[in-house]
This record gives structure tokens, C-alpha cells and sequence, in this order.
């Protein structure tokens, strides 16, 4: 399996989000608050988000990382104290082999990568599995923002399977919540990530929104809704109709 590498900005001039109406409301903070909700990657629909497979260099790399982690957390102990603990891992390790090990380390890992906000967008406005996807097949909408400076930044997802060396401190980059199984290459997604204690709601420059695509088959109703609600927003947003 490869390793993950350091993600790549997305340079194209715009970046979208689609949504369903469902949830009308979500879209009405967008418009006239300016705020972004980021949710956290356990909430996003892919049950592996956040969730790498975990591997080692090797044995000894891995009982080394462990003793260093644990010398870490108990700094009250002496050298006698160390050097027990130190062998009790030695041997546990050995006895019981590294799948083991990480299996016990994967639960502790996870919770604090799936801490982490990601929103995401995608690289075009016409992918059709978006709109039927992610838009209620065709009933929802989709935001086109643009990718400016001023934004978050947003980089490219990749489609490769990947495994996270934890005894490479390199590798404990979030580098790897840019990767995604190629099975979902159909999104063709950007995403911006958010810190594990950041805030959920994330305010941007109200030029940065240019305009909302309607979905073919939305409701008139909702579609009224919205209108009156970008009508209502500084600068008014430019509302067109899904080709």
C-alpha cells in the first residue's frame, strides 16, 4: 500500500457543494449568515472516513515508539520504573505480534482523527452522480464558490489505498484525510479541513459565493424560498437553473 503524501492545493477558479432541501435551513445560514457548518468526519457518510489502515516499519519500530510514548506519560517514574514498563512491552509485543498491538492502538487513533472538521466540495457543477446523489436527484442545489485566497484553502482528494506507518511521525500528518478508496472517485472531490478544536461554523467573505444553481426537478416552492433568500443577501446572489 502506498503512504500518504503531502496534499495538493486545488487550483481551479471554482469549487461546489451540493446539497438536497431537506434541510432548507442549512442553506439560509449559508446566504445570509455566511457561515459554513464543518462536520466533524464522523459524521460524513463514508464509514472509513478518518480511518486508515494502520501498519508499522517494523516490530522493533513499533515497541520503540510504545516505551517512548509511555516514558511520555509517566514522567513521575524512575529508571527502574521505566526500564520495567519497557520490558513488559518488549515482551508483549513479541508474544502477541504487531497486528495485535495495532488493533489496540486503532480504537485510540480513530477517535482523535475523526475529531477533525472537513468540508466537502467538488471540482464541477454538472457531475451527474452529485446531483443525484448529494441533490435529491435533481430536486436539491449546488453553491458555486470561488476558490480564492481569501477562502479556506481546498485541496485534492485522492483515490489510492493508502496504510499509516504510525511509527513515522511524518506519516501522522493529517496528510491521510485527503485519500479516499477509488471507489468513490465518482466525486471528484476538494475538501478543506478544520482542526479537531476548532469551531464547527466557519464564516467567509460574502463575495466569495457567486452564485446557486437550481436543480432541474426542485420544487417551486423551495425554489421560491431560495430565491427570496438570495434576494435578501449582500451582495444579491445570482440564481440560475441546472442545464
Amino acid at each position: 500500500m502506498n503512504q500518504p503524501l503531502k496534499p495538493e492545493r486545488y487550483k481551479g477558479a471554482f469549487i461546489y457543494k451540493y446539497r438536497s432541501v431537506e434541510r432548507l435551513e442549512w442553506l439560509k445560514e449559508i446566504l445570509l449568515d455566511n457561515k459554513l457548518y464543518f462536520p466533524k468526519a464522523r459524521e460524513l457518510n463514508d464509514p472509513e472516513e478518518a480511518r486508515p489502515p494502520l501498519t508499522s516499519a517494523s516490530l522493533e519500530a513499533l515497541i520503540m515508539m510504545l516505551t517512548q510514548q509511555t516514558a511520555a506519560a509517566k514522567p513521575f517514574l524512575n529508571n527502574q520504573g521505566l526500564a520495567h514498563d519497557a520490558a513488559v512491552i518488549d515482551f508483549n509485543a513479541r508474544r502477541f505480534g504487531p497486528g495485535l498491538v495495532l488493533s489496540q492502538i486503532m480504537p485510540i487513533l480513530y477517535q482523535q482523527f475523526e475529531d477533525f472538521r472537513i468540508y466537502s466540495l467538488s471540482k464541477r457543477c454538472d457531475n451527474l452522480h452529485l446531483w443525484n446523489r448529494y441533490a435529491g436527484v435533481h430536486t436539491g442545489y449546488c453553491l458555486a464558490f470561488r476558490n480564492d485566497e481569501a477562502f479556506l484553502p481546498a485541496f485534492e482528494v485522492r483515490y489510492k489505498d493508502i496504510a499509516l506507518d504510525i511509527t513515522d511521525p511524518e506519516q501522522l500528518q493529517p496528510y491521510f484525510l485527503f485519500y479516499k478508496t477509488k471507489s468513490w472517485r465518482k466525486e471528484e472531490e476538494v475538501r478543506m479541513i478544520a482542526q479537531r478544536n476548532a469551531d464547527a461554523n466557519v464564516t467567509f467573505e460574502p463575495r466569495l459565493l457567486t452564485r446557486l444553481i437550481l436543480g432541474r426537478e426542485i420544487a417551486p416552492t423551495a425554489a421560491a424560498t431560495i430565491r427570496a433568500w438570495a434576494g435578501d443577501r449582500k451582495p444579491p446572489l445570482t440564481i440560475l437553473s441546472e442545464r
